[in-house]
């Protein structure tokens, strides 16, 4: 814990009360005025650990919206996309999964719009979704059916899994369309790379809700015979943290997480130009990153990205060289996250393997090329100067310096005192973090 100067800050405690703050950044940079740390920062990323699954969502969430009902809406249609392919520790882990449905389904003022829980898992018919047993060892309590029933048997019916085909499995359900007014399927647009000149297909879906026969358009939000705005679509998605290699050797994708998880939302099939998960096995790791940028900026960026590293596949996604991590983080775009998560969690569990930090030999590092591709469409950074992260660990004392920013705030706007800011830092001195 790096310790607050007490004499600077009591100096500088005044300029922050009438400037912009940017979280609890400002604590390591004494030196920068607001206007200065405001401009330096482009990404946040909020890091829970050491607390059970629903605890450190709950927190995370907290941390960066002050409460789920600062970003989900009573009546919104929610759509969240997990990594549901692979058993054991290659999928969202269920039970950060089941922690923010409980947040959204008790949010303050109530909840009366619906969960879509959904991925496109290729061709495969055997997945986290309906595995069991010892699959489950890791990143239970359910598969993502069973998770899905618990919830509809306790009255729950605006609670929906949906798994999404590609269009050769199911071509009845899963169409090429053009639109929602030709009802379920896929649309498939297509990104132009300027990094080859080459043109990609980057398809999304459009999705029949169970609950209310609605069409939830990706792109353009819920479509009723026509869009109306309302209720509003929110867009979550929920990867998990591991190497996708095998013996903790980078393959041509790296770490997979946030980043790649897109490969879960869109078309991973039909032919090989419309498989998005075949772009970087031919095209190499920075196009991967490059189209997933550009699915984002054609279709829909996600609100919030949470990363579920319960459980780390250092080896693998499913192997049994894994860590149990017991660590959530948000960010509201994938390359920042990702960027931490590999650095600050990756990386330290298993630090034989230097490829993991995404700082290391930048020009042979497979995930850092595919961060610095989808970078390139607009997202995130990987330059570590430019993320202010924030990390509450259940397992340390309670004072935080996401506490002592807050406290700030409320002297900044009149509703606390200089005394009760400087008392909670002399905690933190004592001890907090």
């Amino acid at each position: 814990m790096n310790r607050i100067n007490r004499r600077n800050f009591i100096k500088d405690l005044g300029k922050y009360a009438g400037g912009a703050l940017i979280g609890g950044y400002v604590f390591d940079s004494m030196l920068l005025s607001p206007s200065q740390v405001k401009a330096s920062i482009l990404a946040h990323v909020m890091v829970a650990k050491n607390g059970t699954p629903a605890e450190n969502v709950a927190k995370a969430i907290d941390m960066r919206f002050g409460g789920i009902e600062n970003i989900i809406g009573q009546n919104d249609v929610v759509v969240m996309n997990p990594n549901g392919q692979w058993p054991n520790q290659g999928a969202a882990n269920c039970a950060c999964c089941m922690g923010l449905i409980e947040l959204i389904l008790n949010r303050p003022g109530g909840f009366s719009g619906e969960i879509i829980f959904c991925e496109n898992t290729q061709f495969q018919v055997d997945t986290y979704w309906n595995m069991t047993g010892g699959y489950l060892l890791r990143n239970g309590p359910y598969n993502f059916l069973d998770m899905i029933a618990y919830y509809q048997n306790l009255g729950y019916n605006n609670v929906n899994g949906i798994r999404i085909w590609r269009n050769t499995n199911d071509p009845t359900n899963w169409p090429v369309v053009s639109g929602p007014q030709d009802g379920q399927g896929w649309v498939r647009t297509t990104f132009v790379s300027p990094t080859n000149g080459l043109t990609f297909a980057i398809p999304y879906p459009i999705i029949r809700s169970p609950y209310s026969n609605k069409l939830i358009d990706l792109k353009n939000g819920v479509y009723d015979n026509g869009y109306s705005g309302q209720p509003a679509l929110k867009f979550i998605k929920i990867p998990n943290l591991n190497n996708h290699g095998q013996n903790a050797q980078q393959d041509y994708a790296g770490v997979t997480s946030a980043v790649k998880s897109f490969l879960g939302i869109s078309e991973v099939g039909g032919t090989p130009n419309y498989s998005m998960h075949a772009y970087g096995q031919t095209n190499g790791s920075y196009i991967t990153g490059e189209v997933i940028g550009g699915w984002m900026n054609t279709c829909r960026k996600p609100d919030f990205f949470l990363t579920t590293a319960e459980w780390v596949g250092w080896g693998s996604r499913t192997g049994t060289q894994a860590t149990q991590a017991r660590t959530v983080a948000i960010c509201d775009d994938p390359v920042s996250l990702d960027y931490y998560m590999c650095k600050h969690v990756m990386y330290p569990i298993h630090p034989e393997q230097p490829y993991f930090n995404p700082d290391y030999d930048v020009s042979n590092n497979n995930t850092r090329k595919t961060q610095e591709g989808c970078k390139s469409q607009g997202y995130g950074t990987t330059n570590e100067s430019e993320i202010a992260a924030f990390v509450y660990d259940f397992s340390s004392p309670s004072v935080f310096r996401f506490d002592i920013d807050r406290k700030i705030k409320e002297f900044r706007d009149g509703n606390a005192t200089e005394q009760e800011v400087l008392d909670l830092l002399e905690q933190y001195n004592d001890g907090g973090q």
